[in-house]
């Protein structure tokens, strides 16, 4: 009788397992899916570009290319290496070279200062072909993405939660378009996602696996922090709710071992994270605090920039309708210069008439107004009602007030790429709203 039950209980076990591989595997064939419709964007020759470091560092050996100089080999390449992620240009590099392309195929730097013609004509865009193999790197890892925010899900709120949000993970136009481009989104996305998992992990994690989940915590957020490096919003208030979570820790079992370790841990944490950046920005190399500075500034003369060609947020009220439209309604963005209509037109229309666009879950004001509701009961339902571990209710709600907050406050203008840290958390916490109605209406009905 009793192996009966346990054998059912394993078949049933079973059978989620296989439900949710293959949900999971449709969302990440789905991305995949739209990768070489995707319209092409200016910034994917810039990144394939700086995929010439690939070629310096790995292909010909020579770290003397690729390390800080004053006065620069090639002050163009620098001033790259120092305002951008690393991870992306690696892993360009590495798929153009097993798709057979050599270092001399690689296109120029896209020169905004030109026209799209003069650009197009005179080898500052890749190939078609160059391009799609180069787009692969980072469609992969924002697929890999469904299965981090599926796993953070069933943390928080189980199947349901899980289900909801790797649904509107997958189906988000302004996280499709984007991660599938040869640019920095997917591996940042992807990254900060694991990183925000391995957080989880690390918080539950017994004391005999407190080390193996501080490794993983290290590793994922220094790739984080290396595809892109607004990572650092999300990753450090994620440091704090684990150190505040050691303490914690450390008064719930009532003994200085049990704090002191996890605190060890932390600090294991961090260092990895430095070395994996360390690693993977030989730019920073040397003098790295001196580095911090110059990128500060870099990044500040590139947005104000930005700001004063295009026009910023005059207000904060501005930027939160700006916020409300990118984040909430999500409608797709395939340019932000004025004019590209022109040129991309037809790839718009092809995409746009493929299954491959995604669904704007929000889709207009009154359909934002419904999603921005469940972000608030989603919000409320991790203090009121809560269905999960105190730590991961911790953890995600430091996850999703980092990347809202810093995605309101910190954006100057509104391109929706800069949007993106934002979805996910969107995501999570409307489908924890929707899950808690779903269930309670059911449980009404039953009742």
């Amino acid at each position: 009788m009793a192996s009966g039950v346990v054998g059912s209980s394993f078949l049933k076990f079973s059978r989620k397992i296989i439900i949710d591989a293959l949900f999971i595997s449709v969302l990440a064939v789905y991305i995949l899916a739209g990768t070489a419709l995707t319209p092409f964007h200016a910034d994917e020759a810039t990144q394939i570009y700086m995929s010439h470091d690939f070629a310096y560092q790995f292909l010909q050996g020579d770290l003397n290319q690729v390390i800080y100089h004053d006065p620069p080999i090639s002050p163009q390449e620098q001033a790259l290496r120092m305002i951008n992620g690393s991870v992306n240009k690696y892993l360009v590099g590495l798929a153009w070279h097993l798709a057979g392309f050599s270092v001399e195929q690689l296109n120029e730097q896209w020169d905004w200062g030109a026209d799209y013609h003069y650009n197009m004509t005179t080898h500052h865009a890749p190939s078609q072909a160059l391009l799609m193999a180069s787009r692969i790197p980072s469609a992969a890892l924002l697929a890999t993405g469904v299965l981090w925010i599926f796993l953070i899900g069933i943390q928080l709120g189980g199947r349901p939660t899980a289900y909801l949000a790797s649904l509107f993970y997958a189906l988000n136009p302004l996280l499709l378009i984007n991660g599938r481009r040869a640019m920095m989104e997917g591996s940042f996305i992807a990254f900060t996602l694991l990183a925000v998992l391995a957080a989880i992990g690390w918080i539950k994690a017994s004391d005999n696996r407190i080390w193996l989940a501080a490794m993983l915590f290290g590793i994922a957020s220094g790739l984080a922090l290396s595809s892109k490096h607004t990572a650092l919003f999300v990753v450090i208030p994620l440091f704090a709710a684990c150190f505040l979570s050691a303490l914690a820790r450390s008064i719930r079992k009532n003994t200085r071992q049990a704090g002191i370790r996890a605190l060890v841990s932390l600090l294991l944490t961090g260092v990895l994270t430095a070395l994996v950046f360390y690693f993977l920005n030989p730019v920073w190399w040397g003098d790295s605090l001196a580095r911090a500075g110059e990128v500060l500034a870099a990044r500040g003369q590139l947005l104000s920039g930005q700001t004063a060609a295009f026009g910023g947020y005059s207000d904060i009220g501005a930027a939160a309708s700006g916020f409300f439209r990118q984040a909430f309604i999500g409608l797709a963005q395939y340019f932000e210069v004025a004019g590209w209509e022109n040129h991309i037109g037809d790839q718009i229309v092809a995409y746009e008439a493929s299954p491959w666009r995604g669904i704007a879950i929000g889709g207009s004001t009154v359909g934002g107004l419904i999603l921005f509701a469940l972000t608030l009961v989603g919000l409320a339902r991790l203090f009121l009602k809560p269905s999960a571990a105190y730590g991961v209710r911790v953890v995600v709600l430091v996850w999703a007030a980092a990347a809202l907050a810093s995605t309101l406050l910190l954006t100057p203008l509104e391109w929706g790429r800069y949007y993106l840290p934002a979805i996910p958390a969107v995501g999570m916490l409307a489908a924890y709203g929707l899950a808690e109605a779903l269930t309670g209406k059911l449980r009404g009905r039953t009742g």
